[in-house]
């Protein structure tokens, strides 16, 4: 349980921290003034006061903020200084400082994900059958225990994880045929696959097509140079970028039950499970999540980076801002929303506990 606490908070912390640290450079760089940089929530604990902004560490660490001088409506008639606020900004400038904060998630994904790469290179699960299971299509096609898959339905195998994707392509799967090394001999086998109850990568329950058998518990470290690094970190952050927007396009389109969305006590759990895997699982898990946090920030929902966003090219486009009280409008019913949201995905977490989860 202190794992997992300590874990989620470390998390949870860095990377919005992350996201603010994004939105304050910008901030600085087109010209406003920042008030507050603040690390945690809450009460303030300490505080320095450089420059023009206030430092401060504060009572809860689950993140931090960032206040912008003329940041909110309600106060732009009091302004002193209209060339220091946010609000007196071009509708360019303000897209750059809120698309900063996502963008430094991104960023810090890649980063994590390049420091992995470096030093563990890339880590797979051979291809090797480490047991078969009894009575499955495997046993019946004379699969043994030491085979080493080669190719599945003519396509090269490199790692167990690549059979297992490319199995789960097509849940209407029939037949594979599977080239294998044996000894010195290489034999071809087909094989029925059998459906059974499972989950796809984004946790909806399905029929999964599989031949019964199971992978070594070896591990491969291949060492990469410092320019493959930087592909596979480049297409790590791409590949899960994309991914994440199509996961939001199923929960949309209701191909995605809304039931596996999970909030705070759900990443807590993961948190505390990669922790537990080592320091390297834990800072994969952390560029994971950072970049599910930048792309969630960029949706086009009020009160989020991204409504901010079609707030301003609005802007551009009536080459004026909206008026304080349709500003105020659209900010009350992006709050609603957040809260429901935040209160479903709370839900969600309960009854996962209810169910059994345990936080160890």
């Amino acid at each position: 349980m202190i794992i997992t606490l300590l874990a989620t908070i470390i998390v949870i912390g860095v990377l919005v921290f992350v996201h603010e640290l994004g939105h304050f450079l910008a901030a600085k760089r087109a010209g406003v003034k920042v008030e507050i940089f603040s690390f945690g929530f809450g009460p303030k604990l300490l505080g320095m006061t450089f420059g023009e902004t206030e430092y401060r560490i504060s009572l809860i660490p689950l993140g931090g903020y960032v206040k912008l001088y003329g940041e909110h409506p309600e106060i732009l008639p009091s302004v002193a200084e209209p060339e220091r606020a946010f609000a007196f900004k071009s509708p360019f400038q303000k897209t750059f400082i809120v698309i900063a904060g996502p963008l430094a998630n991104f960023i810090f994904a890649f980063i994590a994900f390049f420091f992995v790469f470096s030093i563990m290179g890339k880590t797979y699960t051979p291809p090797v059958v480490g047991e078969v299971l009894k009575d499955s299509p495997a046993e019946k096609a004379g699969l043994m225990r030491g085979d080493r898959i080669l190719e599945l339905n003519g396509k090269k195998i490199k790692a167990f994880e690549d059979l297992l994707l490319e199995m789960r392509k097509d849940e209407n799967l029939r037949e594979i045929e599977l080239k294998v090394k044996r000894g010195e001999e290489i034999l071809t086998f087909r094989i029925n696959p059998m459906l059974m109850e499972g989950s796809n990568i984004f946790g909806k329950k399905t029929q999964i097509p599989v031949i019964g058998i199971r992978a070594t518990s070896e591990l491969v470290h291949e060492k990469v140079d410092p320019l493959t690094a930087l592909y596979l970190s480049a297409k790590k952050v791409y590949d899960f970028t994309a991914l994440t927007f199509l996961a939001i396009y199923k929960l949309i389109s209701g191909e995605l039950p809304f039931s596996t969305l999970g909030g705070p006590i759900t990443i807590g759990k993961f948190a505390g499970d990669s922790a537990r895997l080592g320091f390297f699982a834990f800072v994969s898990f952390m560029a994971l999540l950072s970049i599910n946090l930048g792309v969630l920030n960029l949706l086009p929902l009020p009160m989020l980076d991204g409504g901010h966003i079609v707030i301003f090219a609005i802007e551009a486009v009536r080459r004026k801002p909206l008026s304080l009280k349709t500003q105020e409008l659209i900010f009350k019913i992006g709050l609603i929303i957040i809260i429901v949201l935040s209160i479903a995905v709370f839900y969600n977490d309960i009854l996962r506990l209810v169910k059994g989860w345990k936080l160890q």
